[in-house]
């Protein structure tokens, strides 16, 4: 390790606002270390400022989530490299699965530091039973455990299905782990919110307008919903993302606002607001998630829960406790879920309660930070 001062920790992330939304707070937290320098490479945009006002020295990167190109990516490592050649971090903490795959390698042509692997979920390619795909994930979900063999290396992931899937590509079981319980949040910041007193019932979702969130089909289980007593409308907020190939075209969305019974309200910042005029929180996700940050969100404001049965929501949300777990794709089910829920007050107060102590028995910034906290001081 570097023993110069400031002793200094790189960040690698692939995109500034995604940094700020998740990983404010452990931000906050290691500026508090004495004599330590936060830096951040990652691919500058609307959030630089902010994270300048936060103490953290940005170093712009080029990463195109979209790409799954080898020019792409050697083009990064080049990147990567000269940076940690240059700064000589102590610590360099990859968050997300790319910067994961590149830090284990990028230590064989650098000057030693420690590194936190911090896989925030397994996405799309832990799925699916094409030739290509099972030859692509048995090469890449094989190469964290080759990376945990060097000493001074700690691994995240954000729900425990990760962790066992990492294992039977050959991590190692007595390596460095931590699950954690996604980034956290700050119960202050989404209070508990009075059940709305409404005659028709509001289901909201918050996420990003892309197909592996299920957003249609969510639409779908409206379609038999027409007859619902009481009546449901759905609330959609969230904006595209044209880097991912799944997103939803501007098109497909506007026509979905024009229907009787959906409005898509787009982005909002007002996170807690929305909890304050919805009932119920719906996380259709057909693929596998880390763990929602939009789900603890809506738990905290005492929001009953309807997931789908998806590594990183079915460890929050207990099937009859917090809410509701239904089979990801399955329209009719997570119409079936949502009737119940409209058609009982008192099940959804009392989800809504049980949501939001779950948050806060182990899901707060708090923990979170502390957990990562520890980590650091133990590659330290």
């Amino acid at each position: 390790m570097n023993k110069n001062s400031p002793r200094k920790i790189l960040y690698v992330c692939t995109e500034d606002w995604f940094f700020y939304s998740h990983f404010r707070p452990l931000v906050k937290a290691a500026n508090k270390i004495s004599g330590l320098e936060i830096l951040l490479a990652t691919t500058a945009g609307q959030k630089t400022k902010q994270l300048e006002d936060l103490g953290v020295r940005i170093l712009p990167v080029n990463i195109d989530r979209a790409s799954t190109g080898l020019f792409s990516a050697l083009r990064l490592f080049r990147q990567l490299m000269r940076i940690a050649r240059s700064e000589k971090p102590d610590i360099v903490h990859f968050l997300a699965l790319k910067p994961v795959l590149l830090g284990g390698m990028l230590r064989l042509f650098v000057p030693p530091f420690a590194a936190v692997y911090h896989v925030t979920g397994l996405g799309t390619l832990a799925e699916g039973d094409a030739i290509k795909k099972r030859l692509l994930r048995s090469l890449v979900f094989r190469l964290p455990g080759l990376y945990m063999r060097n000493r001074n290396s700690a691994i995240l992931v954000e729900n425990p299905d990760d962790a066992g899937y990492l294992q039977c590509y050959g991590l190692a079981r007595d390596v460095p782990l931590t699950i954690l319980g996604g980034a956290g949040i700050d119960p202050q910041n989404y209070p508990a919110q009075p059940d709305p007193d409404k005659p028709d019932i509001t289901i909201a979702f918050v996420g990003r307008m892309i197909r592996t969130k299920g957003v249609d089909v969510l639409i779908a289980a409206m379609d038999h919903l027409n007859d619902c007593d009481p009546p449901v409308k759905l609330a959609l907020y969230g904006q595209t993302d044209p880097a991912n190939p799944g997103c939803y075209t501007q098109e497909r969305l506007e026509e979905w606002n024009r229907r009787d019974d959906v409005a898509w309200h787009g982005f909002s910042v007002d996170i807690a607001r929305i909890w304050k005029q919805a009932d119920i929180c719906v996380v259709p996700t057909v693929s596998r998630e880390g763990m929602p940050r939009a789900m603890l969100e809506a738990a905290s404001c005492q929001r009953p829960l309807i997931v789908t049965d998806v590594p990183g929501c079915r460890h929050f949300v207990r099937d009859g406790v917090e809410g509701l777990v239904v089979t990801p794709g399955n329209a009719a089910a997570l119409a079936a879920a949502i009737a119940r829920l409209a058609g009982d007050r008192d099940l959804r107060k009392k989800m809504g309660r049980a949501a939001r102590q779950r948050v806060r028995q182990a899901y707060t910034e708090d923990h979170i930070v502390d957990d990562v906290l520890k980590v650091y001081k133990n590659l330290f």
